[in-house]
């Protein structure tokens, strides 16, 4: 398998590096790339040298299977019986065939329960020897010592956990904590690089730092926290689940807490991204680690199983397969209302310092709330002190 260390892309700006020793993701500028030693490149016959419309996206969430037997009460996907017309794994082949032509980094392989189809493994080999790394979320259920041995090919192998013990099933409705622990284990003795997904809302946010200190304690590497949101199964405990304005405030601050006392990385979806910007980070540096709020249809996409494509996993069909995007991807009309958002915002985001990273938080939750992709995310802290005070002027 295809193990280079480094990969990268042109675009516009400069360019993309992802490494995997030590892993990260990078946008740089046009001399950054010239000291590496690349040729120069026709993308760069522009002056125009901001980072808007990339040539590619950098990720693809790809559910390689709704087939799942868990039955989860909120999931996204609304995951259990395998997708009508669920593709084999030489359509598989073909669809990592054209995103590798497309120079895409990374594949988040999921479902469903990515376990529960035959050729995970084939697939994600595949992947790596097209230059693609491919990352694995589990819930754990089927996971085997002999399967784990065979995880090495995964940059990162995340297994599901929202809480300890019975909170396990806080948004889940099922207890399987003792799969998913005994799973994390087999993980770490088998040598993988291994971390938690956490779905966050209301009623577990309260119990942060005890998954910070089991995490230390099972010695993962990661939490990469994922908000509640209003898709699948979970449209119909949003309302109950949603975070609350007071912890959507302390999120940025308790994470960067916790991740320094117990040595864990935390990490946020993009969704949580208005949350982050309420407490006025450094806009170089958030755009120097790739940090940003909605980038549907961008840097990254959702794939079903049947390969239809998404601006992400948790928005609508788009009526595109992965087999149309070398050709679509590029045209500006593509995913428009998500990638020309910041153009045509209202306030208060057209006034906000972080439009251009944010670009209004989370639209799959705007139009759950508001039936409208247009409206910013309505849990932006900075949207709801804008509506608050229009409130108390009137």
């Amino acid at each position: 398998m295809q193990r280079t260390s480094m990969q990268y892309r042109y675009e516009n700006f400069g360019g993309i590096i992802s490494s995997q020793d030590p892993p990260f993701l990078a946008y740089v500028d046009r001399d950054y790339m010239r000291q590496l030693g690349l040729e120069e490149s026709t993308l760069w016959d522009t002056v125009d040298e901001s980072i808007d419309l990339l040539s590619a996206p950098t990720e693809v969430h790809f559910a390689i299977t709704n087939q799942c037997s868990a039955g989860c009460e909120h999931c996204y996907m609304e995951a259990g019986h395998p997708d009508d017309d669920e593709m084999d794994t030489d359509t598989f082949k073909k669809a990592l065939d054209v995103l590798a032509g497309m120079k895409v980094f990374h594949v988040a392989l999921g479902g469903g329960d990515a376990l529960e189809r035959d050729d995970l493994f084939e697939i994600a080999a595949y992947a790596r020897d097209k230059g693609i790394v491919p990352n694995l979320t589990i819930s754990g259920i089927n996971l085997t010592e002999a399967i784990a041995k065979k995880m090495h090919m995964f940059g990162q192998v995340n297994v599901s956990v929202d809480g300890l013990g019975s909170n396990y099933g806080i948004f889940r409705g099922k207890d399987f904590f003792d799969h998913a622990d005994k799973a994390l284990g087999i993980l770490i003795r088998a040598g993988i690089s291994t971390g938690i997904n956490s779905v966050l809302g209301r009623g577990n946010f309260d119990m942060l730092e005890e998954l910070f200190a089991y995490a230390a304690d099972k010695k993962l590497n990661e939490i990469e926290f994922l908000r509640f949101k209003p898709s699948g199964r979970g449209r119909q405990s949003y309302s109950q689940q949603r975070t609350t304005y007071d912890q959507n405030v302390a999120l940025t601050p308790k994470l960067a807490e916790l991740s320094e006392k117990y040595g864990i990385i935390a990490k946020i979806d993009c969704s949580f991204v208005p949350m982050l910007c309420y407490h006025n980070p450094p806009k170089e540096v958030m755009q120097s680690m790739a940090t940003y709020g909605c980038e549907a249809g961008n840097v990254l996409l959702g794939a079903r199983s049947n390969g239809s494509v998404s601006g992400c996993s948790f928005l609508p069909d788009s009526g595109l397969t992965i087999f149309d995007l070398p050709e679509a991807f590029p045209k500006k009309q593509t995913f428009n209302v998500f990638r020309d958002w910041a153009s045509k915002a209202p306030k208060p985001c057209c006034d906000c310092d972080y439009l251009d990273i944010c670009k209004g938080g989370c639209h799959g939750v705007a139009h759950f709330i508001s039936g409208s992709y247009e409206m910013p995310d309505p849990d932006c802290p900075f949207v709801v002190d804008f509506l608050n005070k229009e409130a108390s002027d009137e």
